[in-house]
């Protein structure tokens, strides 16, 4: 079974379709008053780390007569069931949309009267998908009333996760929906990091990975200086013990960073040949050391730099 799926705020509203009669409804006003706080901090300061849409009631005949959702919201400190209010009139025949375990809407698609005055939200089509049985469901129209079309579908990577829209006190007039972006274990991962260096910030990759970067280049900066001096001194003591042949440790160091980036017959050959010199004087251990401390310093000052490109 796939895993399931976490969905988080972005901030993004669709746009709203429907007549434009009516007052404004909007869910997330409801869900931030149930967890002591407002829509704008919901929006903007990394509160919900998980939402869900679990059930949605439409009570409905010639047009949509009311709606309402249910969530599950999922902050730090633990997950919420919270219950939408019930938008528009009173009548109406009830149908229930129950959301199987990690199941999102896709699109929604309906009808809604144009005429000024007069227009309801005549019908509404959802369509949702269920990860773990990568199983694309679509519901019924409800409503009867024909008007005029429009389907709505977030943007790739989303979800729609919260309804606002409008309504009078006998009808839904139109919807809109906000998006979530739907992340991946690895998503939630770099989430979690995000909320460890920047817990009161939504998660941008850009600065997540500016900041790491950072954080690892004041870790290598260090080692490379003290790797430099502590080479440095090595291969001082080694071209002392070398004596005259200390011309040849030059040599075999400056071919050594020739083969770490070609293997070339001709310098592995040279290689060998200042290795055998060598070894008259100083033993295989020694020589083997002193490539070896040259090759990890290499490597540091190669990810450092490349820290600095990027």
């Amino acid at each position: 079974m796939d895993e399931k799926l976490t969905i988080k705020l972005n901030g993004t509203k669709s746009p709203l379709n429907g007549n434009e009669r009516g007052g404004e409804i909007d869910d997330l006003d409801k869900i931030a008053n149930e967890l002591g706080t407002n829509k704008s901090d919901l929006l903007n300061n990394n509160i919900i780390k998980d939402i869900h849409i679990e059930q949605i009631k439409i009570w409905h005949g010639d047009f949509i007569d009311s709606i309402q959702f249910f969530y599950k919201v999922t902050t730090n400190d633990r997950a919420y069931l919270i219950d939408g209010n019930k938008h528009g009139g009173g009548g109406g025949n009830e149908t229930i949309i129950n959301f199987e375990d990690g199941e999102y809407i896709l699109a929604i698609s309906g009808q809604y009267g144009h005429i000024s005055g007069h227009g309801n939200l005549d019908k509404l089509k959802f369509i949702t998908y269920i990860p773990s049985k990568k199983h694309v469901i679509f519901s019924t129209n409800f409503g009867n009333n024909s008007s005029t079309l429009f389907d709505m579908s977030p943007a790739p990577g989303t979800a729609y996760t919260c309804f606002f829209g409008k309504c009078t006190n006998r009808s839904i007039t139109s919807i809109g929906m906000y998006e979530g972006k739907v992340l991946s274990s690895q998503d939630k991962q770099l989430q979690r990091i995000s909320d460890l260096l920047f817990p009161n910030k939504p998660y941008n990759f850009p600065v997540l990975e500016q900041e790491i970067t950072r954080l690892k280049y004041q870790e290598l900066a260090p080692q490379v200086r003290n790797g430099k001096i502590k080479f440095e001194e090595l291969t001082k003591n080694m071209k002392t013990k070398a004596g005259h042949l200390e011309k040849i440790v030059d040599m075999l160091l400056e071919t050594q960073k020739q083969a770490i980036k070609s293997n070339e017959e001709l310098i592995q050959g040279k290689l060998i040949a200042y290795k055998d010199i060598l070894e008259g004087i100083l033993t295989k251990e020694e020589i083997q050391t002193l490539l070896s401390k040259q090759t990890e310093l290499n490597q540091l000052e190669e990810h450092l730099a490349n820290l600095k490109i990027n």
